[in-house]
């Protein structure tokens, strides 16, 4: 089962502000010059012969839900989610008017992996760029349907358009810990069955 590593983030706007600025925000991610994953090469025996870039850059799109009545696909007015950006990148974005989702190509357990090194720092640098452009200042991580504990979150509540701030009050009734510093984060004792701790993050370090 899948375990895709999602963040939430603090931003409070509106549907009429996020449409309004959909271009702004459009050219300041594009601005970022994020590096394009890479998928592996084989030849016809299966052998690895190298890698191949993604191409292209940020996009959007908006919700929509297929009508049976005209048999076609047309935009979801109820959704929750206002606006939604992919990319050829490590990230995609669903923006709602009191959080904003940050969809990462990498399994939960990357956080607990990663340690501290330049390839934390990159990341962690590349998701404040990222949140910044909308008002972002910190995030919880999530996950999805793997990991039930914290797919509760997301697929209850962050779909369904709740605060970040409410999100965050009811993570902090549960008295787990919040966990900010990456390097406590043992990587033997992460179940996704029985989450033991919230890993948050305030870039405290890349603000000042």
């Amino acid at each position: 089962m899948s375990t895709q590593l999602h963040a939430i983030s603090n931003i409070e706007t509106t549907k009429e502000e996020v449409l309004a600025n959909k271009g702004f925000y459009l050219e300041k991610l594009k601005a970022l010059q994020l590096e394009h994953t890479s998928t592996p090469l084989n030849d016809d025996k299966g052998n690895f012969i190298g890698w191949k870039k993604s191409e292209g850059d940020w996009e959007y799109e908006f919700p929509t839900i297929y009508d049976a009545e005209t048999d076609s696909v047309v935009a979801d007015t109820e959704a929750a989610e206002i606006i939604y950006f992919y990319s050829p990148f490590e990230f995609a974005i669903r923006v709602y008017d009191k959080c904003l989702e940050l969809i990462c190509i990498y399994k939960y357990n990357y956080l607990y992996a990663i340690g501290h090194n330049d390839a934390l720092n990159e990341f962690r640098k590349n998701v404040y760029d990222i949140i910044s452009i909308f008002g972002g200042t910190e995030i919880i991580y999530l996950a999805d349907n793997g990991c039930d504990k914290l797919s509760e979150y997301l697929e209850l509540q962050v779909w369904e358009g709740f605060s970040y701030q409410s999100i965050k009050k009811g993570m902090l009734l549960t008295g787990l810990p919040f966990v900010s510093d990456y390097g406590l984060l043992n990587h033997d004792k992460l179940t996704y069955s029985k989450i033991t701790e919230f890993v948050f993050d305030d870039f405290s370090d890349i603000k000042t």
